[in-house]
């Protein structure tokens, strides 16, 4: 692999220190210029194709974090930032959010924080949904131990931060449900998450023991026959007496308002026509729960 090669694989940016490192000889490193590589600044060598947020966390001596750093994990978030996130040890530089310290190592090859830095700064920074969605994903995918993330906010000033990381219970399985259990907790419903009801399945709401939600859209199954087996489960609820209300992620993110009135309004059609079917709920291990009327 050659210079130019090499400089690529690390998203087209580099400092030269890291190039030397890899055994690259400063004549080698100069020859980048014939392919088209410039030093944005001394000691720095960037191709045309270089990432944008390597480059300015390069430049601004940084490393790419919380919501920034969210897709080189692949962690859920639900919108992306408009402005980078890098986390620097001085105050210089503008045009990013600025965070702080890191408390692990990050990838060695690339100017991003660690998984676990990147959770911690999303959880004192972003809107409540994207920072349980990126705490939640990050246990979820990587193992990260809630303890351990507990552990770096035990300060009195990280109290919010706290709040959130305990609603990261790991029940929620997508960005659109964690923005849906938010809208519901803050409406006072009585609800529960991801229940298994005999002949059924798995549901993602089921709000007073009988109306069944779920969030979902096309997009968001593998294949048009998972889909087509989602719509089944939902005519079998009802055909057991269930109500049911679907929506799709945009709904819950662009119409709370609406979401929440026709949940209220087929409650009170459930206290009017009184709900006296019992239905069996089971618990993650398929044995029955309990009875719900």
């Amino acid at each position: 692999m050659n210079a130019l090669e090499y400089l690529l694989s690390l998203g087209g940016v580099a400092r030269v220190h890291t190039l030397r490192a890899k055994g690259y000889s400063p004549a080698a490193i100069r020859q980048l210029a014939a392919a088209g590589a410039r030093q944005p600044r001394k000691g720095v060598w960037a191709h045309p194709s270089a990432d944008r947020g390597y480059l300015s966390a390069i430049l601004n001596n940084g490393r790419i974090t919380c919501a920034s750093a969210a897709a080189f994990y692949g962690l859920w978030l639900k919108d992306r930032p408009p402005r980078l996130h890098l986390a620097t040890r001085h105050c210089r530089g503008n045009g990013f959010v600025r965070h702080g310290y890191t408390r692990f190592p990050g990838p060695e090859s690339v100017p991003v924080v660690s998984v676990e830095d990147a959770v911690v700064h999303a959880l004192t920074c972003l809107p409540e949904v994207d920072a349980l969605a990126m705490a939640q994903s990050a246990m979820t995918i990587f193992g990260i131990p809630r303890a351990m993330l507990e552990s770096e906010l035990s300060a009195d000033f990280y109290g919010n931060a706290r709040r959130r990381l305990a609603k990261a219970d790991g029940i929620s399985e997508s960005v659109p449900e964690i923005s849906a259990r938010l809208l519901f907790e803050s409406a006072g419903l009585d609800f529960q998450r991801q229940v298994k009801i005999e002949g059924v399945g798995r549901v993602d709401f089921l709000i007073n023991g009988w109306l069944i939600v779920e969030v979902n859209g096309y997009q968001f199954h593998s294949s048009r026959e998972d889909w087509r087996k989602d719509m089944a489960r939902l005519n079998a609820a009802q055909l057991l007496g269930y109500g049911t209300l679907g929506y799709a992620p945009e709904q819950v993110w662009n119409s709370p308002h609406q979401v929440l009135d026709e949940v209220h309004r087929m409650l009170r059609r459930g206290q009017l026509a009184g709900r006296d079917c019992e239905h069996i709920l089971l618990d993650h291990h398929g044995r029955p729960m309990r009875t719900a009327a």
